[in-house]
């Protein structure tokens, strides 16, 4: 109090508290003044297009078999490469907060290693047990998009849908391990999936810029236990290379992917 008393006495001291309040004030209300908006009238297109580039790291969920578990034959992903992937983009307006997305486009250059262990002696099952798999994807997502409210020249969203894809890789191979385009585990061509994401997108003065993060997980078993040869009929692993197809139950892919949208 008696401080406050001096502060009372002295008018400089006054003059200077009550220029630091007003220019506090000042500052307050130049932070809450809405900014010039780039390309106001972008989100009231009935219909947009652009094209988006991206990173992507693609993975398995794999589930052992019953043989596999009695012989104690463990398989997992060991190694993540990752891939990039392309694709061009049409936008639907639905609604003031909710568009309708359609992205076709390719993902490729990912690539999965998967090992066996014998866990009875904690060793490779056999000494090329190390399993490469890479997968070229023709796709087709469809998604929905709900936006919140445009804040300034920002505007955060969620995503969500599905997605068709077809293994560009998976149509080459055939059992073996002495050439390029054989494999110790072989993958089906289509699979669905379902997908989930965020972002934000950002105004620019001439184009909308987005960063946007997804989840996909495949919704079918993708190992495949047999194909057609030709004249040869359905065909099966060769017995040499059974036990890699046989120690598995199940395969689902997962893909994870940062991309930036140009609209």
């Amino acid at each position: 109090m008696y401080s406050f008393l001096i502060m009372i006495k002295k008018p400089c001291a006054l003059k200077r508290l009550f220029i630091l309040f007003s220019l506090f004030v000042s500052f307050s209300l130049m932070a809450q003044k809405p900014k010039v908006k780039n390309d106001p009238i972008h989100d009231d297109r009935p219909v947009h297009f652009g094209f988006s580039i991206g990173l992507n790291t693609m993975d398995f969920n794999i589930r052992q078999s019953r043989l596999g578990l009695d012989t104690m034959v463990l398989t997992d992903v060991i190694t993540l490469r990752p891939g990039f992937q392309v694709h061009a983009i049409s936008n639907f307006k639905l609604g003031r907060y909710f568009d309708f997305r359609v992205l076709p486009g390719i993902s490729f250059g990912g690539e999965r290693e998967i090992t066996y262990l014998n866990l009875n002696n904690g060793n490779a099952i056999q000494s090329d047990s190390l399993v490469r798999i890479e997968s070229n994807f023709l796709e087709l997502p469809l998604l929905i998009k709900y936006k919140a409210k445009r804040i300034n020249n920002f505007r955060p969203f969620i995503i969500g849908g599905t997605n068709l894809r077809f293994d560009l890789a998976a149509t080459k191979k055939t059992w073996g391990v002495s050439h390029k385009n054989n494999s110790l585990v072989l993958l089906n061509v289509f699979d669905g999936y379902y997908e989930i994401g965020f972002g934000v997108d950002f105004y620019l003065q001439y184009f909308k810029f987005t960063v946007e993060l997804k989840y996909s997980v495949g919704v079918t078993d993708v190992l495949k236990r047999s194909m057609r040869n030709g004249d040869e009929g359905r065909v099966y692993p060769p017995a040499e290379f059974a036990i890699y197809t046989d120690v598995i139950d199940k395969i689902n892919s997962r893909m994870f992917m940062v991309s930036f949208h140009f609209e």
